[in-house]
Formats: C-alpha cells, sequence, structure tokens
C-alpha cells in the first residue's frame, strides 16, 4: 500500500538527512524494500560501492545509526534497549551503549528561557547560578543554584525548539513504520508502528516537566517519615512545563563503586535499602520509578539512598502485582507450574500460542534451578531468558512489568559489581512471602472480592449470549477447540466453583438492595426497628456472604 510522502512528512530535507544515514550505514537493503533508495542521490550511491565497507553487526550498524540522527532516535534507542519483549536481546543489550552525550546549549540561552518563562531576571529569582551544568542530555541540562533564601537546587532546562524537532523525527518514523509493516514481512512481527506510537506517548510525557514535577511530589508522600529514603523537595514557583526546579541531592551516584568503597559505606545495606524501596514501590504503592538507570539513585552519606529524575514511571494495578509476586516466587522456589501461569497471566496473547511448547520452554529455563540453593538463582538471567520466551510465544508484556524487570536487572548486576556473590533473588523472598502472607488475610480477601464484585455481575449478565455465541460457531465447524483429555475434569470443576460464586455474588446483590428498598417501605411488623422482610434480607445475605467468604478463604488455603 503507497503512503503519499508530502501528505504525511511535513520536513522532507530531515526526511532525506535520515535516508541518507540509513543508508551510508548500511540499510541500503531495507531502504530497497521499501522502495526509497531511488531518493539517495546517484553519486552517494556510486561512491558508496566504490568505498569498501567493514562488516559489523545489524545490532551495531542500528545503534551508530541512531547516534548519528541525534536526540529522538536517540531516545527511541532506549526505549527499544528495555522492551526485550518486543525486540530481540541482542539488539537491547547493543543499544544500552547508546550515548546520550550531546554537547551543552549556551547559558545565553539558559538564561532567556527562564526570564521568559518566570517574567523576571535570574538576579531577582537566584542568589547564584552556575553557568556551567553539572548534566547535560537530549532533551534537558542541568544547572546547580542557589536560592535567594540560601537553598540549594537543581534546575532542568529544556532544550530550545526540541518539542519541535522530536515531533518532527516521530512524524518520519511513523512513516517508516508502516512502510515496514506493509513491505517487510519479518519484521511485521515485532510492531513497528506499534513502537513508534509508544515512543510517541513516552516523549510527550518527558517532555512537560509538570508531570515530572507531580510524579516527584507524588512519591515524597509514598515515602513520607521515611528515615532510609530521601526524594527531593519540588519547588512549584520555580517549576514550568520547561522548567524544572529540585533541591539538589549531594551524594554518590550508586554506580560509582570505588567512591562508596573509598568512603566505607555499607554497600550491602545500601542495596538492601534500594531493593526493598523498589519493592514497596511496585506492591505497596502501585508507581514506581522506571528509568533503570543507576545514576538516577543517590547514595548518601547517612547510609540512606535518594531517587532522583521521575520523568518515566510505571504503574502496577493489583492483577499485574499479584502475578509479578507469583511469577518471582515460582523463580525462588523453582516452581515452573506457577511460573508460567504468572507470565501468561501478565502477557496479553497477540496470535496463536501452542501452549505446550511454551511449558517445555519454561521448563527448561526453570529445572536446571531445582535443587540450587536459593543463592544460586540469578535473578537477571532468568528474567532475560522468560521475556526471550515471551517474545518467541507472541506473549505482549505489558511495559511497565519490562521496566520493572530491567530495573531488577540493572540493580543486580551494580550489586554483582561490588560483591560477586550478591544474590537479589536471596533478598527478594523475605518482602515476596510478606507480600502472599498478605494476600491470605480475609481482610485482603473480602476486599478484594467487593472489588470484584462488578466483573462477576458483568460476567453473569454477559455469560448466555457469549455462550450462545460458542454453541453457534461450534455448530457452524467455525471454532477450534483444543483441550486435553486429562484437563476436561480439572476445567469442569473450576467452572463449577466460578459459577457458584458468581451465583452467590448476585444473590448477596440482590438481598442487599431489596432490603434496602424494604427499609424505605417502612411498613408491616419491625425488628428492633427494622421492617421485618427488610432485617430477613439483610440477615440472609450476611450468611451468604459468609459462606461464600470462607469458600474463598478455604480455596485460597488449598492453593497455597
Amino acid at each position: 500500500m503507497p503512503f503519499h510522502l508530502i501528505r504525511e512528512v511535513r520536513d522532507i530535507k530531515r526526511f532525506n538527512q535520515i535516508l541518507l544515514v540509513l543508508f551510508e550505514e548500511g540499510f541500503d537493503f531495507l531502504l530497497s524494500k521499501i522502495r526509497l533508495k531511488h531518493r539517495i542521490p546517484i553519486t552517494k550511491r556510486v561512491k558508496s560501492k566504490l568505498a569498501k565497507r567493514l562488516e559489523a553487526k545489524p545490532e551495531a550498524m542500528l545503534r551508530s545509526t541512531f547516534e548519528r540522527l541525534g536526540p529522538t532516535f536517540i531516545k527511541f534507542g532506549q526505549l527499544l534497549s528495555v522492551r526485550p519483549d518486543l525486540v530481540p536481546k541482542e539488539y537491547c543489550k547493543e543499544l544500552e551503549n547508546l550515548q546520550d552525550k550531546v554537547p551543552e546549549f549556551p547559558f545565553s540561552e539558559v538564561k532567556s528561557i527562564i526570564e521568559k518563562e518566570f517574567g523576571k531576571s535570574m538576579e531577582h529569582l537566584f542568589l547564584h547560578f552556575e553557568k556551567k551544568p553539572i548534566a547535560s542530555a537530549s532533551i534537558s541540562q542541568v544547572h546547580r543554584a542557589i536560592l535567594k533564601n540560601g537553598e540549594k537546587v537543581a534546575v532542568k532546562v529544556q532544550r530550545p525548539n526540541i518539542r519541535h524537532l522530536i515531533e518532527t523525527d516521530i512524524e518520519i518514523m511513523l512513516y517508516f513504520a508502516k512502510l515496514l509493516e506493509n513491505n517487510v514481512e519479518r519484521i511485521i512481527r515485532y510492531r513497528p508502528l506499534q513502537l513508534v506510537e509508544e515512543f510517541r506517548e513516552w516523549t510527550e510525557k518527558e517532555l512537560d516537566f509538570r508531570l515530572e514535577a507531580r510524579n516527584a511530589k507524588r512519591f515524597a508522600q509514598n515515602f513520607k517519615g521515611s528515615k532510609s529514603v530521601k526524594i527531593p523537595k519540588v519547588y512549584d514557583g520555580l517549576t514550568t512545563e520547561h522548567i524544572l526546579t529540585l533541591e539538589f541531592i549531594d551524594g554518590i551516584e550508586l554506580h560509582d563503586i570505588k567512591e562508596i568503597k573509598r568512603r566505607k559505606i555499607d554497600f550491602n545495606r545500601i542495596m538492601g535499602i534500594g531493593f526493598e524501596a523498589v519493592m514497596t514501590q511496585v506492591f505497596v504503592h502501585g508507581i514506581f520509578h522506571a528509568d533503570p538507570h543507576p545514576g538516577n539513585i543517590m547514595v548518601m552519606r547517612d547510609n540512606s539512598i535518594a531517587f532522583v529524575d521521575f520523568g518515566i514511571v510505571g504503574y502496577f494495578d493489583e492483577k499485574l502485582k499479584n502475578e509479578c509476586i507469583d511469577l518471582l516466587y515460582g523463580i525462588a522456589e523453582q516452581d515452573e507450574e506457577l511460573v508460567m501461569d504468572a507470565l501468561i497471566g501478565i502477557g496479553m496473547e497477540s496470535g496463536d500460542i501452542d501452549y505446550g511448547q511454551l511449558k517445555t520452554d519454561i521448563a527448561f529455563t526453570i529445572q536446571p534451578l531445582q535443587g540450587a540453593s536459593i543463592r544460586d538463582v540469578k535473578i537477571s538471567k532468568v528474567l532475560e531468558e522468560l521475556l526471550d520466551i515471551a517474545l518467541r510465544h507472541k506473549l505482549r508484556i505489558p511495559a511497565s512489568f519490562v521496566l520493572f524487570g530491567k530495573t531488577i536487572i540493572t540493580l543486580e548486576g551494580v550489586a554483582i559489581e561490588y560483591d560477586p556473590n550478591f544474590k537479589i533473588i536471596e533478598t527478594a523472598k523475605p518482602f515476596i512471602e510478606k507480600v502472599i502472607a498478605r494476600r491470605k488475610s480475609p481482610l485482603y480477601m473480602w476486599k478484594s472480592f467487593v472489588h470484584n464484585i462488578d466483573r462477576y455481575r458483568k460476567f453473569a449478565e454477559d455469560f448466555p449470549e457469549k455462550a450462545e455465541k460458542a454453541l453457534d460457531r461450534i455448530q457452524r465447524g467455525t471454532i477450534k477447540v483444543d483441550i486435553e483429555d486429562t484437563d476436561i475434569k480439572k476445567l469442569s470443576l473450576e467452572i463449577d466453583r466460578s459459577s457458584n460464586r458468581v451465583a452467590y455474588g448476585l444473590l448477596i446483590a440482590s438481598l442487599l438492595i431489596a432490603s434496602a428498598i424494604l427499609m424505605n417501605i417502612g411498613k408491616g411488623p419491625t425488628i428492633l426497628g427494622v421492617p421485618f422482610l427488610s432485617f430477613a434480607s439483610f440477615f440472609f445475605a450476611s450468611v451468604f456472604a459468609l459462606i461464600l467468604f470462607m469458600s474463598i478463604v478455604r480455596e485460597s488455603f488449598r492453593h497455597w
């Protein structure tokens, strides 16, 4: 399907520049497939043929291409590097080496941006402002400053015109993605269009510093009162869409092992705090720091840690929390069945899945761990293999889970650099067991039931229509049924048990509604001042609720 270049791409000059870099880096075969090679000047093509090319791996060629194409493509490569569920792992590893170091922009531009944003002079806003940035990246650079009240701050200033550049590049990337999906069959499975759309959402959030400020304040609230985890204060009066002012954190970057050793800081304690902080963010708060870079975790002089840079965060709902805990517990216990169930629960099917082969592949990863000490389990290796399995079997893994996995892998990597015998799963197991114990509590189960009652009601409402459609498709021979004989009895029991719970839930809801209506009518005999029929409805609703609750508790303990 042809696409109209002029209509879909506004900046043709930038488009041709990108084409030329792709050609020079060795992607001429790809340009031929998407019918764009003719746009390369003939002189460039002749020169390329005469030049002796060095043989390079395609993943290295891609990294070099992204670095040459600038900030947007570097950020895109960084996104790909944390998506091993969508991109082959050799590409992920290579793209981790992308250098996000770009030249700093002049202080005169920094001054101009700040004064334009706040309508005041720099001298009016700051007691002192360092002209040389302490960090410079593709989207922004950071300067150290001192406020009028003497407080030290870090001021993050967005690069001038960066939004326009990124929007232009993404427009071109979307055009390329459409061409790839329509002309290169082996690339379709990697869903390039979905990747670019995801990248657009990601960068849109990163470009609005007010969102990062809100994230930082939410983390500060979540860790309020903590003596071991520090979150920098946000200065709202000095924060806009393009400028973010935070408390300056004077610490050591987590990956600076030499400095940590020199200061005789208890590194094992620091890693314990860091890991527990990440697990708390994910499984208690449901929002976590999703930029897995050790430079974003600072080690403080008092043996505490501080998180910085909240541009990218991940979210875990209750379902994802439970599936992820099951996965980690399954790895710790070397339970391949639990790992497989959890991985399927985490993922979304994007095609026909061979469950038998999936189980075999997971067993191949988990079985070597059986009988081994928990100290011998390297979580990073297992997670990488499981994500690779998910990619092969077309299981779409949520980005938040992948980012969480990447964070765990990064933490373990830093820890092993300091202590080769460090095993993060050994540190994790007590926390996981604590979460599982909480899940078994009657209060948690009751809350879970109440939370899901609408789902049970909707399931009961939709079931007759869906069952009728399924039976109709079976009669017409248009449905594929693939069930092993050994699973039929188990499946039947599960359906019976689920149906009974749905029926109980609907009966309880009906009785409670009836009780409320009869209470308002207020006619007939009463018990303790409550109409008899209303009291009776509420009583029977309570009895049925207790029966259902005990059934859930009993089943939960049987499962564990």
